[in-house]
């Protein structure tokens, strides 16, 4: 099992925000193959901007680096005056999807941030390995976490664990 290159996870992001409708701004950065901190945070603050301009309320709208890393961890009502929860609810997606749903994805994909991650994971290792293999999987004890959620994910798909999450990674 091979992760995918960091090429093609920023090609296969560019793609699918096309189809979805990312706005050009978030297009721009996407392309570029490198997602910032200040662009994500530019694209939060455009995201929330949005929302509270259609009278959506947002809490949470700050930086914080409780995982390790500088994230913004923002929520937003479920409902908003004059509109029913799915009005709501799709004015929200509609915001976050246009301006930031996909640079917020890349940007925890980048390899900055996956590296503070995977010295988080580190402590849970040998009992994601353990595991894995109790659940069928033959897996280098050293792969990549990435490799480890590819192989926890075959276990999942045939009905058994998430070893990862039963390790208490909680990422």
């Amino acid at each position: 099992m091979t992760p995918p290159s960091w090429g093609e996870v920023v090609d296969a992001t560019v793609e699918v925000a096309r189809k979805q409708g990312a706005s050009d701004d978030q297009l721009a950065v996407l392309e570029s193959g490198d997602v910032t901190f200040q662009q994500y945070e530019a694209a939060v603050g455009r995201t929330v901007e949005c929302l509270r301009a259609a009278g959506i309320d947002v809490v949470g709208d700050t930086v914080t680096d409780a995982s390790g890393y500088p994230e913004i961890n923002y929520s937003y009502a479920a409902s908003s005056t004059g509109r029913t929860d799915a009005e709501t609810d799709a004015i929200s997606q509609e915001c976050i999807r246009t301006h930031s749903q996909f640079i917020e994805g890349l940007y925890r994909s980048t390899p900055q941030v996956q590296e503070v991650v995977d010295e988080r994971f580190e402590p849970y290792r040998q009992a994601v390995v353990t595991c894995l293999e109790e659940n069928g999987e033959d897996v280098d004890a050293s792969a990549p976490r990435s490799v480890l959620e590819m192989h926890t994910a075959a276990v999942v798909g045939r009905g058994g664990p998430h070893c990862i999450a039963e390790s208490g990674f909680t990422g």
